[in-house]
Formats: C-alpha cells, structure tokens, sequence
C-alpha cells in the first residue's frame, strides 16, 4: 500500500512539472519580446503581452493551487494546456497579420513550432492518451489557420529552393511536413503515456503481490507458531492414546482365541447350512422341470382345444344349414301337396266331364237309332265319344290313384320333414350347449396355463433364490475360512503391533520435546 501512494504522488507531479515548464516558457516570452520590442509592431508587441500576461495569471494561479492548496484538478489543467495552445495560436495569427515577409518569418521559425511540439510532449504528462491526441490535432489547427492567415496576408508559396528562403515567400510542403511531425510527436507520446501506464499497471501488480507474500508470511508464522504449540498438545494426546492401544492390544489379543473358536463352529454351521440349501435346490429343479412339462401339455391341450373349438363352428354353422334345407324341404312338400290337391281337384272334373260324355254318347246312340240309317254316321261318332268317354272315365280313375298314393307320400315326406326339422334343432341346441361348454372349458384351460406359468415363474425365483443363496453360502464358507486365517495372522500379528507400539511412545516422547523446543524459539 506504501509503494501504491509513491506511485500515486509520482503521477501527481504532472501538473506540478507541467506549470513550471509554463512558468520558464514564460519567462522565455517575456525576454524574446523585450529583445525584439523594436523589431515589432506595436500590434505584435500588444498581443505579445497579453498573451503572456494570460499564461501569467493562470501560471500563478496553479502555483498556488499546487503550493498551498489540494492542486490543480486534472481537468483544469487540460484547459490550462489548451489555453496555451490558444494563446499561441493568437500571438502567431496576430504576428502574421502586419506584412507578407514578416508573416514569412514566423511561419518559418523553429522556435515557435517548437513550442507546439513542448505542449504535446507537457500534455502527455497527464497521462491521458486521448487529451494528447486533442492537443495535437489544436496544435495542427492552430498551425493551419496561421498559414491561411499568412496566405491572406500575402505569404507566397512556392516548392523552389531558392525562393521558398525568400522573405514573403514560404514551403506549403514544409508547412505540411510540420503538421504531419506534430501528428507524429502525438502519437509517440501516446505510445510513450501507454508504456509508461502499462509499467504502472505491472508495478501495481508487483506491489499487491508482494503485499500478499509479506501478509502471507506474517500469516504463515503465525500458523507455524500455532502449529509448534499445536504439535506439543497432539503430541501429548497421541502418546496418551499410544499408552490407550497397547493396553487395548494387549486385551485383544486374548479375545482373538475367543473369536477363532467361534468362527470355527459358524464354518461347522455354515458347511451345514449349503448341504441342506443344495438339496433344496435339487428339489426345486425336479420340480421346475414337471412344471415345465405340465405347461407344455397345456399348451398342447389348449392348441387341440382351439382346433376343436373351430371344427365345432363349422358343424354348428353346417347344421344351422341342414336346419334350413329341412325347414325348405317341407315347405316343398307342403306346395308339393297342396299342387297334388290342385291336381286331383282338376281330375274330379275330368271325370265328371267323362260321365257327362258317356252320357251324352249314350243320347246320340239314342238318337242315332231312331233315325236309322240316317244316324248311322252318328251312331259311329256316338260310339266313338262313348269310347272316348270311357277311356278319359279310366284314366282320371288312374290318375286319381296316382294323386292319392303321391299325395300319402307327400304327407310322409311332410312328417319326416317335421320330425328331421326337430331333430335337426335340438341337435343344435346340443352343439350350443356343447359348444358353451367347451368354451368354458377353454376358459379354465387359459386360467391354468395362467395360473402355472405364475407357478412356474414363482419356482424359477425360487430356484434363482435358492442357487444365490447357494453361492452365498460358499462364499461365506470361503469368507469364513479367510476370516479364521485373517485371524490367525492378525494373533501373531498383535505381539510385533505392541512391541511397535512401544517404539511409538518413544518417538512421540522425542517430538513433544522438539515441539516443546521450537515454540519456545517462536
């Protein structure tokens, strides 16, 4: 923090150095006006003074501020820089007002280019990159409007050698050659100002870091002291629990023949234990492998079942079928008789007609002989219809036998119709009955294949328990017999622990003194 207030003061310094610098320029004008008071015009002269007389009052003003009071504040002495680039930029325009060769003059003279140049290089000690570029571009344009000004006032320029050195005459490309040189000086300080700040940005990282070494040090002192006090007190209480464990070593060393005979009737045990756990499983494997078995014929049954069950549909739909021609079947024989009544009905009337023509014949036969031989013509037609007669009389005779015994037949086609009708039906009444009851049967089929596959999934857990249950019982067998051999090597194991021990209590002995010794150095 010391080392960042020097820093801080350093950097302070600029506005002090800044107006003594102002304060010798000062100075300086104040003799370059008396020397050349005769040389000048009255107007020049005039702006001579006044613009010193400015530089003046703001130079003793900051050599108070800085002297008796806090300083002069950054920004001030920005506008005190500007102030001077304005003055001189004044004296200049006002210099270069009067006559052509003396305005050639001052636009030739390397003293007041000079000048500019101080307040750019002044300006950087601000330590601020961007007001230094601000001067430099016031500076060029303070030099452009006292060329312009020359130019007016009759300032001539020409690029020869010979004529440019002419009172009245002037180089444009000196004068901007002199711009681009003031622009360049600007950039140089900035590039300076950025060096110089980033110097200051590694001091300040050097200065916390050793502020932290120096605080980390004080603080690691502090912990060492605290740990020497710390290391006596450890100390101390490891001894004591060193004294604690040989005593507790000694108890157990007797405890272990204890365990070892403990651990030898638990293996006994144990052995036991995965003889009657493998039996078990062999068991349980049987039963698996009949329960796989059982679920296999199951699914055998339940396959055959299905078939079954689709067979039973194709006869219940081919019955319903049978049902159907049956039922059309005596509906064709009840048309089938009711055409036969038809028929008999129409062979009634033949015979009636038959009758009616027999008579008839026997009329004309009548008739015929009463004529004589007139009628014997009609006594052959006579005969002839009665012949008719007689045969039409015979067939509706037999065609009336045949109606009556087609007619019987019908009514036992009608009968058997009926009765194969019923039959018909209460056959399939039993195959939906048989069909229910295979369907539940199906039902209870998939139930018990359910419920076995349940079984059997309940087995495999088991079985898959019973081999863990197994294999823990070999490695606890195996752990077991680790166990005793673990015990037996830590038994003789006990006596170099307790020896060991007593070598500890030694060297902790040692150390406490040493630790007793480094905090009373600390």
């Amino acid at each position: 923090m010391e080392t960042r207030s020097e820093t801080d003061k350093i950097l302070g310094q600029g506005p002090i150095t800044i107006n003594r610098i102002r304060f010798g320029l000062t100075i300086l004008y104040f003799l370059s006006i008396a020397m050349g008071y005769k040389r000048s015009t009255l107007l020049q002269n005039s702006l001579y003074i006044a613009g010193t007389s400015i530089m003046v009052l703001y130079v003793t003003y900051s050599f108070l501020k800085n002297r008796f009071g806090t300083g002069v504040s950054p920004f001030l002495a920005k506008v005190f820089i500007i102030a001077d680039v304005f003055v001189l930029c004044l004296v200049m325009v006002g210099a270069t007002s009067e006559d052509a060769k003396l305005s050639s003059n001052v636009i030739k003279q390397v003293v007041l280019f000079t000048i500019n140049v101080i307040y750019i290089i002044y300006a950087g000690l601000l330590l601020s990159p961007g007001f230094v570029y601000a001067v430099g571009v016031s500076t060029i344009i303070a030099q452009t409007l006292v060329v312009i000004n020359a130019a007016n006032t009759g300032v001539a320029f020409s690029e020869d050698s010979q004529l440019s050195i002419t009172p009245g005459y002037a180089s444009m490309s000196e004068q901007i050659t002199k711009m681009l040189f003031l622009l360049t000086v600007a950039f140089i300080v900035v590039a300076v100002i950025k060096i110089f700040i980033r110097l200051k940005s590694v001091e300040e990282e050097k200065s916390a870091a050793m502020e932290k070494s120096r605080t980390d040090l004080e603080e690691g002192k502090v912990r060492m002291t605290e740990s020497a006090v710390s290391l006596k007190e450890n100390s101390k209480k490891l001894k004591d629990f060193s004294d604690d464990f040989s005593e507790v070593v000694s108890n157990h060393a007797a405890s272990f023949e204890q365990i070892s005979s403990t651990m030898e009737e638990f293996l006994a045990q144990t052995e036991q234990s995965a003889s009657t756990v493998n039996d078990q499983f062999g068991k349980i494997e049987n039963l698996l492998g009949e329960s796989r078995n059982l679920n296999t014929l199951i699914d055998r049954i339940s396959g055959h079942s299905s078939d079954l069950d689709k067979n039973m549909d194709i006869v219940l739909d081919a019955g319903k079928a049978v049902s159907r021609f049956v039922d059309g079947l005596r509906n064709s024989l009840e048309s089938l008789g009711s055409s036969f009544r038809s028929v008999g009905e129409v062979n009634q009337i033949m015979s009636d007609v038959a009758d009616r023509t027999n008579l008839l014949s026997l009329n004309a036969s009548i008739e015929a002989a009463r004529a004589g031989v007139a009628g014997r013509g009609f006594a052959v037609v006579a005969t002839e219809v009665s012949k008719l007669a007689e045969s039409s009389s015979e067939n509706a005779d037999r065609i009336s036998k045949i109606i009556n015994e087609s007619t019987k037949y019908v009514q036992d086609g009608q009968k058997s119709a009926h009765t194969a009708s019923e039959k018909v039906k209460e056959q399939d009444t039993l195959f939906e009955n048989f069909l229910d009851s295979f369907k539940q049967l199906n039902q209870l089929l998939s139930e018990q294949k359910t419920v076995n596959e349940r079984f059997l999934n309940s087995l495999t857990s088991l079985r898959n328990l019973s081999s863990d249950i197994e294999t823990a019982s070999k490695e606890q067998s195996l752990g077991a017999n680790a166990i005793m051999t673990s015990v037996s090597s830590l038994q003789s194991s006990m006596e170099s622990l307790l020896h060991k021990s007593e070598l500890l209590s030694e060297t902790i002995t040692i150390l406490e003194t040493e630790a007793q010794v480094l905090a009373s150095k600390d």
